[in-house]
């Protein structure tokens, strides 16, 4: 009897352990696709997250190192992590540097399947180049590290899920297909994005354009009207106004009647 009831709580503690093993491996390959699919889009957020984990240390070492204790070692640590957390999202390219740097080190660490000092100081150091040169080409080389860092987690998460993990084939192949996929992905959102920033570019311009083109139209005509004043040129109207004046002056200097019979020189002969 005892041996049954042994036997009954080893097959449950394995099926809890199974569960929990299940659980995170779901776990982990959700998060490994949103850090493939989404590394650039989340940009802000992985910066956030690497400034949390920075301030957390940073807080906890000043906290050792004044003494504190208890609560005001936790305080110390939160304040830290929230203070470099913030600061990190507003300036986030300095919070994805130290992202990069992390994950090209974990990604060099976890594929030699090592945790050698030496090995760790010379993922470091690949981390630290391509952390500076993707101060320089941002969004490609943030997509091709989130790429590779979220298809590897999934793909290992899923091989051992399906338990292949001993098929060489599937255990690289899976994790390769996941890392092209996500690529991709993020490759195409980023060139529709810049597609649709350079369409409202082009819609500001021809609208900058038109306005420009109708104000110089306005400027050239009354140019135009300032001088025709100027030179003297007389419009249509202008004219028989003009016209009428002078015919108004002949037939009253020339033609009046009286001044005709009054002028000696001009006799009306009878």
């Amino acid at each position: 009897m005892n041996e049954v009831i042994s036997r009954i709580d080893q097959m449950a503690g394995t099926g809890v352990a199974f569960m929990e093993n299940m659980i995170v491996l779901i776990i982990t390959i959700v998060i490994g696709l949103i850090i493939g699919l989404f590394g650039l889009k989340l940009a802000r957020v992985w910066a956030a997250f690497v400034g949390f984990i920075l301030g957390a240390a940073a807080g906890g070492g000043i906290a050792h190192v004044a003494g504190l204790t208890d609560m005001a070692f936790a305080g110390a640590m939160l304040g830290g992590a929230v203070l470099l957390a913030v600061l990190a999202c507003i300036f986030y390219k300095v919070g994805i540097f130290f992202f990069i740097l992390f994950i090209v080190a974990g990604l060099f660490m976890a594929v030699l399947q090592t945790d050698s000092l030496l090995f760790l100081g010379i993922g470091l150091a690949i981390g630290l180049v391509i952390a500076i040169i993707t101060v320089k080409a941002f969004d490609p080389l943030v997509i091709i590290v989130t790429s590779i860092d979220g298809g590897l987690m999934a793909g290992s998460a899923i091989v051992s899920l399906i338990r292949l993990r001993d098929n060489m084939i599937v255990a690289v192949a899976v994790p390769l297909v996941l890392i092209a996929i996500c690529a991709c992905i993020q490759f195409i959102m980023r060139s529709r994005q810049v597609g649709k920033k350079q369409v409202e570019k082009a819609g500001k311009h021809r609208q900058q354009a038109s306005r420009e083109t109708e104000v110089e139209q306005a400027r050239m005509l009354l140019d135009g009207d300032d001088y025709d004043e100027e030179d003297g040129f007389l419009d249509e109207d202008d004219y028989d106004e003009e016209e009428e004046f002078l015919d108004d002056d002949l037939e009253d200097s020339y033609f009046d009647g009286d001044d005709l019979e009054d002028d000696d020189d001009f006799q009306i002969i009878e």
